[in-house]
């Protein structure tokens, strides 16, 4: 399967709501994940599990608009995909939520090995 093939999918989990699926079937048992400058989350089940805390407090999704994407696929599930988009959400501590960001996924055998967020959204 390509690397656009396999963004493509976790973009179709994304516009459904499918966040800790998504990380359990396209993330590297030792992933890594990074917000802006905070300091890296490691392993798949520990974002996992943040996911799961952090959904508590979503009270809708209103959906990821892509913008735009580039994909320098090496072969064999390897490679990395850049891609800008706009999340919207309510948030029970928050209030309205709309997050643009700029996505580096770092690909390896078929599975995220690392992302990373570029964008004005604050996860403390």
């Amino acid at each position: 399967m390509s690397l656009a093939e396999l963004h493509n999918q976790v973009i179709d989990y994304l516009k459904q709501g499918k966040f800790v699926e998504g990380i359990e079937d396209f993330y590297a048992d030792d992933a890594t994940a990074q917000e802006n400058n905070q300091e890296p989350s490691r392993g798949r089940e520990n974002m996992a599990a943040a996911e799961r805390e952090f959904l508590n407090k979503v009270t809708s999704y209103h959906g990821i608009d892509v913008l735009a994407s580039a994909i320098d696929d090496q072969g064999n599930g390897n490679g990395t995909v850049f891609y800008e988009a706009v999340m919207k959400w309510d948030q029970s501590d928050k209030g309205h939520v709309e997050v643009a960001q700029t996505v580096v996924e770092r690909w390896k055998d078929g599975k995220v090995q690392n992302i990373r967020f570029y964008g004005n959204f604050d996860p403390s």
